[in-house]
């Protein structure tokens, strides 16, 4: 993937913190700012999704200093479990436009940070 200038990559933060925001995701959860990342990763590095517990927790938890990667796997299950209990992911369906999630389906982590990563790609962000 080329180089993304500083400004494209603060735009591209935002775009991600805004999706986790508007799909219901608390963002003073450790978790929330897990998932911004791991997005941001998979966005330059799509391989990353297909090995999350040895690449992708491994590179988050280096990033901000986390335990192991154990602990950052449970902070974004928590911050995944506390949006489906308080509000499920009916948001992503329309964010989509598409019936992904009933109310009683929940994603798991490499569900949604792969969704949030094609939400970027696709600039469906545009359409909202």
């Amino acid at each position: 993937m080329e180089q993304k200038s500083i400004m494209d990559m603060e735009a591209m933060r935002k775009i991600i913190k805004l999706a986790f925001i508007r799909i219901g995701v608390r963002c003073d959860l450790i978790g929330f700012k897990y998932l911004c990342y791991a997005v941001e990763l998979v966005i330059q590095y799509p391989e990353l999704v297909h090995n999350l517990c040895k690449g992708l927790y491994v590179e988050i938890g280096q990033r901000f200093n986390a335990e192991s990667s154990g602990s950052v796997e449970r902070s974004i299950r928590h911050a995944i479990d506390n949006t489906y209990i308080n509000k499920s992911f009916s948001e992503l369906n329309k964010m989509f436009k598409s019936q992904l999630y009933t109310i009683d389906d929940k994603p798991t982590a490499g569900e949604l940070i792969r969704l949030v990563a094609e939400y970027y790609l696709l600039e469906l962000y545009k359409e909202a």
